[in-house]
């Protein structure tokens, strides 16, 4: 049996070295990893503040895990330390009230 080690392919991020985007006013996105079918962010909202579009999963289901604040999707409100999967085929409206963080990841 071998010991040795691989670390080849493996890549990091520091958040604060990312440059956010508003995709919507107040709900930003830094985009930590991405290719052509996944994708992992994190997503910090705004007091008060909701996606001003239906945010549909047609290809992929997606992870959540509420990392500080309440999470809300249009149904339920989600403490710090939830994590929620929203299947493929899902549709939801992502917001806050009191302000958020959360990781989403599109496996």
């Amino acid at each position: 049996m071998s010991n040795s080690v691989n670390y080849k392919g493996i890549t990091s991020s520091v958040l604060d070295g990312i440059k956010p985007i508003e995709i919507s006013k107040g709900i930003f996105q830094y985009i930590l990893w991405e290719n052509d079918k996944k994708l992992s962010a994190i997503y910090k909202f705004d007091k008060n503040t909701k996606l001003d579009f239906v945010d549909s999963h047609t290809m992929y289901d997606e992870h959540i895990f509420v990392m500080s604040g309440v999470f809300n999707n249009g149904d339920k409100y989600y403490e710090e330390g939830s994590y929620i999967i929203n299947p493929k085929g899902t549709v939801h409206i992502p917001q806050s009230t009191e302000g958020c963080t959360v990781l989403v990841t599109f496996p």
